[in-house]
Parts: C-alpha cells; structure tokens; sequence
C-alpha cells in the first residue's frame, strides 16, 4: 500500500512539474542588437517573463546573435507567421518587421505607408494608442491573415541616402536608381517622384549599393546607422521623408489563441509596454544616429521645396484605396479616414 503511495506522489509531482514548464515564445528579425527591432522584442521577452511569474519565456532570434541566430528574413518571417509553421526550421511565433513588407501580405496595412500621411511621430503614437488599431485592424489580421499586432514600433522618418550627387529638390532625384521593399506603394512613390526603384529584399540591399547596382535607398537614420551604409557608397542623406518608420511587433494567432486569458492578457501587455519602450529610447537615440552619419563622412541636406514632393504623392492615396479595402475602395478611404481623424485629435 506504501509502494502504491510512493508511485502515485512521483506521478502527481512529475505532472505538475510538466504542467507548471514555462512556454516557450520563439521571436525572430532579421535586425542587429541595438536595432529597434532587438530592442522591442527583448523589452518584450523581460516583461512576459515578469508578467506571468516565469510561465512565458522568449527565445530571440536576431542578426549576429550566436546562440540564436535570425531564423530568415523579414518576408520569410512573416510567411512563417501567417501560415503557424516554418518548414524545416523552429516555429517563430513572434516578428518585428517594417510595414513596408508586412503591407505586402496583409494590404490593409498599406494606409501606413500612405506618403506623409504622418505629420509627426506623435500623431503615430496617438493612432498606436487606440482601439481602432488594437481592436479593428487586428480583427481583420487575424481573420484574414493568422497574425495580430500586440505592439507598434516607430522609428524615425524614411529618408533617401544615395552615392552620386546632393537632392534638395525634386528635379535632383530624377535618374537616380533607389532600392525601396517589395512594396507596391513606396516603389510607386519613389517613382512618381521621378527616380527609377529597385524593388529589393532588405537581406540584399547592402550588398547591391557596394557593387553599386542601385545608386540609393531609404531609411530612418537608426537603420542607415546601424546597417554602416558608408561602407556600402552612400556618401549623401535627404531628408525627404514621406514615410515614417512603423512596424508591427506581429503574434501568430493561432499560438495567442491557444493561451489561456490571463497569458493573453500578458503578452498584450508587454506588447504595448515594449512598443512604448522603444518610441522612448529612439526618440533619445535619433541624435545620436545623426551624429554618427555625420562622423561618418555622410551629408544630411533638407529639401529646399518638400511642399511639391507632397504634392506630387499625394494622388497616389486614392490610388491605393481599393488595396487598402481589399478590394472594396470605399471602404479603404473609411479606414483611412477614420485615421486622419484619430492622428488629427
């Protein structure tokens, strides 16, 4: 009767030493530590293991990490999440990625990337904020795409870097070849502006300036910072800006759908207390990025007529309506309207 005691005790605590294992969330960018990207998802890993009592762990994966390297690249991550598996590799269950390419998948994103849309970043915090953003939009991700956004991050203003000549005005850009994401709204953009684009993964576009294929890209400071793009020709920086750097920090539904609601709760939480995080520390950082483009020989020019550059875009809005509603373009302009409001409050 003893033995049969024994047996049973080591059978209940092996079960709740199985049960009480903390579950593993794997995050993947194809970003470098110190990147925005790194900086959020490990904010976030720290806050879900202190949020849940060390039941949610997070295994990050990122460029140049050794112990755990990035899984793939951006658009790669993203097929992974939306489709709850990645082949022969380790399932990721959380990205970061730019809207630029998360727009490629799910197009209602694509008001994100409407030229200028975004005054300034705290007309962006203010749309982050809201439950237009948590609520509706990630209603659509998720029935549509098996994802949902648990956090926003926002870096700087996309701005062009090239390696042939000084932009200050719309008739400098013309000829010049820049790279843009594999997205159809900022590829249009750059080329109603005049310039030829290239339209090119994010993991190739460092290698194709430095052979000089393209003449020049777009991006925050941080990111042109980080990626050492004076290595690659870029010799001048136009503050331009038609984009503001936003990306979604991205959850395979699926996976959020099978936690319990109070570890829900969790990862919502730390979501939005990541994006937070990082607004805070690029906010403080972006001088520093400048300085460090400056020290590097780069020229950082203003545009000498930005009103035309916004008038020259600015049709492509109704344009791009129809993607933005999934086909319906009244509701696309609903969407973007409802926007405008929020960000003009």
């Amino acid at each position: 009767m003893i033995r049969y005691f024994i047996f049973f005790c080591v059978l209940l605590i092996s079960s709740l030493s199985v049960k009480s294992a903390p579950v593993k969330i794997v995050c993947s960018t194809d970003n470098p530590k110190g990147s925005i990207h790194v900086v959020a998802l490990e904010k976030f890993g720290e806050l879900i293991a202190k949020y849940s009592n060390g039941r949610l762990i997070a295994e990050i994966h990122f460029r140049g990490n050794e112990e755990f390297p990035a899984i793939m690249g951006e658009e790669v991550n993203m097929n992974m999440m939306m489709t709850s598996h990645s082949g022969v590799h380790n399932r990721v269950h959380v990205t970061a990625i730019a809207s630029g390419n998360a727009s490629i998948k799910a197009s209602i994103l694509e008001f994100l990337m409407l030229p200028y849309i975004f005054e300034d970043k705290k007309s962006a915090m203010k749309l982050f904020r809201s439950k237009f953003m948590m609520e509706e939009i990630n209603e659509v991700l998720a029935r549509k795409h098996n994802i949902r956004a648990i956090g926003w991050l926002i870096g700087g203003f996309r701005h062009m870097t090239n390696s042939k000549k000084p932009v200050q005005r719309l008739e400098d850009i013309q000829g010049l070849v820049i790279r843009t994401p594999r997205n159809r709204l900022m590829r249009d953009t750059y080329m109603t502006l005049g310039a030829e684009v290239i339209p090119l993964n994010w993991e190739l576009t460092f290698e194709a300036l430095k052979k000089g294929e393209i003449d020049g890209q777009e991006n925050p400071y941080s990111v042109i910072a980080d990626s050492k793009f004076w290595d690659a020709n870029q010799k001048y920086v136009t503050n331009n800006g038609p984009f503001l750097w936003v990306g979604p920090i991205l959850m395979n539904e699926e996976f959020y759908q099978s936690l319990p609601d109070d570890l829900k709760n969790v990862v919502r939480k730390a979501g939005r207390e990541a994006a937070e995080y990082e607004w805070e520390w690029e906010n403080k950082k972006n001088n520093e990025f400048k300085a460090i483009l400056l020290n590097n020989n780069m020229k950082i020019l203003d545009l000498e007529d930005k009103q035309r550059w916004v008038d020259a875009t600015k049709p492509l809005w109704e344009k791009y309506y129809k993607f933005i509603g999934y086909g319906d373009e009244a509701k696309g302009k609903k969407i973007v309207e409802n926007v405008l409001i929020i960000t003009n409050q």
